[in-house]
């Protein structure tokens, strides 16, 4: 089962026009209720934001260093948030959880992003 707080590889599809497209890294930011729930369901969306490995800082990222199975140092897109199905998420091999501290830069982040 996905947990909150973990980064798996994703299949964002075919990059169009400013989204993000291809299988990458992305933080699932769901919340463990649904995550628990999601085979009982008929819509099987899950929310979570990608990550990029082109590092630029601000305001609106969160930095992960390489670390488990996540080979390259990253950046969480906290404005890129969107819901895909559970099928393009290969949980297989989760490739890294959150700490405490990453994770409360997130959510403080995605309230700012959010204007919540």
């Amino acid at each position: 089962m996905i947990r909150r707080g973990e980064i798996y590889l994703v299949n964002f599809g075919k990059k169009y026009n400013s989204e993000f497209g291809k299988v990458r890294p992305a933080l699932i930011v769901q919340n463990d209720i649904a995550n628990r729930n999601i085979d009982k369901v008929p819509f099987k969306g899950v929310t979570l934001l990608p990550l990029t490995t082109n590092i630029t800082g601000g305001t609106i990222r969160v930095f992960v260093p390489r670390r488990d199975n996540l080979l390259k140092e990253s950046e969480i897109c906290i404005n890129e948030i969107c819901t895909l199905d559970l099928s393009r998420i290969d949980q297989q091999k989760r490739l890294t959880v959150l700490t405490k501290v990453e994770m409360e830069e997130v959510e403080s982040k995605l309230k700012m992003h959010l204007g919540i």
